[in-house]
Parts: structure tokens; sequence; C-alpha cells
């Protein structure tokens, strides 16, 4: 199997049976996204393009970019005493989810190839729909 495109989405490694599992890899994704959600609000998830797809390793982002913070703002973020959206966003991106576990992982980051491409709540939810009705038409045809 060839490396995934760098412009890698949920849909095609679905679409191509590349994830193992897919309805569980996604449902895992979503509850990690989730729980972004409640501490920082809308987000997006960038699948790692290093690898194969077979449960590529995920990162769950700011939908947006937050305002830039001073100096001051930074500091205080940095030193975990204030909350600052700048400093939570550059620590969601350089936190990875491993695609099997759904496990924060904590090396192997820099080593990863990041997709140019994202997928938001309304896309991750599409292709978890689509697989849900694939699964329960195949089942009632048995």
């Amino acid at each position: 199997m060839t490396k995934l495109p760098q412009d890698v989405r949920l849909n095609y490694i679905v679409q191509n049976g590349l994830v193992n599992k897919p309805e569980e890899y996604i449902r895992g994704i979503f509850g990690n996204a989730k729980k972004f959600q409640q501490q920082h609000g809308a987000w997006v998830v960038r699948l790692g393009a290093g690898g194969t797809g077979h449960a590529p390793n995920y990162r769950i982002e700011f939908a947006e970019s937050p305002p830039k913070a001073s100096p001051e703002e930074l500091k205080a973020g940095m030193l975990g005493a204030q909350y600052v959206p700048e400093v939570e966003a550059l620590t969601a991106a350089n936190r990875m989810y491993g695609g099997s576990s759904h496990m924060v992982l904590l090396h192997g980051l820099v080593a990863e190839r990041w997709s140019t491409a994202t997928d938001n709540e309304a896309s991750l939810l599409a292709v978890l729909q689509k697989l849900v009705g694939d699964r329960r038409r195949s089942t009632a045809r048995h």
C-alpha cells in the first residue's frame, strides 16, 4: 500500500477501505473532538498522512485561529495560570491522538506528516452516517 495523499480526509480512507474498523475509528475521533469542544469550542480534525491509513493518528485543532496574545498573556498562558486561547490552540496543534487507541501520544508528533486538509463536525458526521446506513442496509439483506 502506498502512503496516503497529502490532503487526506476521513471520507478518503473510509471510501477506499483503508481503515480496519471505520465506524469505531470515527466514533473515537468524535468522542475526543466533543471533549475538545466543551473546553474550546469549534474544532477540526487533521489526519496524519505519513502512514497507509489503517488507523491514522490525528490532531484536533481550533476551527479558527484565536486572536493574538500579548507577550504578557503568552507568558501567563505558558505557565498555566491563565487561559489564553492562542496558547491553547498551539497546545492542541501539538497534541496527537493514536488512531488505534484514541489516547494522547507522547511521542512521534514531529516525525508525522499531517494532512493539508481538515474535517469538521459536519463532514465527520456525514461519513459516520453513511457507514451506519451502509451497515443497516447490509444487515437488513441477510
